[in-house]
């Protein structure tokens, strides 16, 4: 493990941090794993349902008042899915946002880095997260997040490392331990 990573990193998030961790975690939250289920499922339904009400409107199979009918009630179940979808990311943004504002008023938290995972303690918050069970690890936004297979994510912000160079060798490290990279570039790290 690279010397840079074995210090403790101390770290407060700032207000722009915590809003945009809360947003990511709600957007993973609410997509969750039944994308296809959830949000494209409806869509399809309802482009079918419009298609075939407007075939059958056209050839004059039903009358057409029927077919439009049809349309109307098709348009109106989607945009209520949809809002009720919206309802599902609005609420999931703000369950996150008061987590993520609990850890940013525990003040300043210390991140510890080993082999087997990393640990967060601050204020009255004491959390661990080992990388084993890790299924993702993502850098995005000027933040990393740990999403763990289960439960809230660890999340730390990249200018707590020294470089882009001690970044690049924490991603490493954490997708190499949560077995993410192919086997080639695990490889190539545990030579290094």
């Amino acid at each position: 493990m690279n010397a840079a990573l074995q210090r403790p990193f101390t770290f407060e998030f700032t207000a722009d941090e915590a809003k945009i961790a809360a947003s990511r975690m709600a957007l993973r939250q609410a997509l969750g794993s039944d994308l296809t289920k959830r949000h494209l499922a409806p869509l399809a339904a309802f482009v079918l349902a419009l298609t075939f009400a407007a075939i059958l409107g056209l050839t004059e199979l039903v009358s057409r008042r029927y077919a439009e009918m049809a349309i109307l009630i098709s348009a109106a179940a989607y945009l209520s899915h949809r809002i009720l979808t919206r309802r599902r990311f609005a609420a999931a943004g703000r369950e996150n946002a008061d987590a993520i504002e609990a850890l940013r008023t525990a003040g300043s938290v210390t991140i510890s880095i080993d082999e087997t995972g990393i640990g967060l303690k601050g204020g009255s918050i004491s959390a661990n997260w080992r990388f084993a069970d890790v299924q993702d690890v993502e850098d995005a936004g000027g933040m990393i997040y740990l999403w763990p297979n289960t439960g809230q994510p660890a999340i730390l912000p990249t200018r707590i490392f020294s470089d882009a160079e001690t970044v690049a060798d924490f991603l490493n490290l954490a997708r190499a331990k949560a077995k993410i990279l192919s086997r080639r570039d695990r490889a190539e790290f545990d030579d290094d």
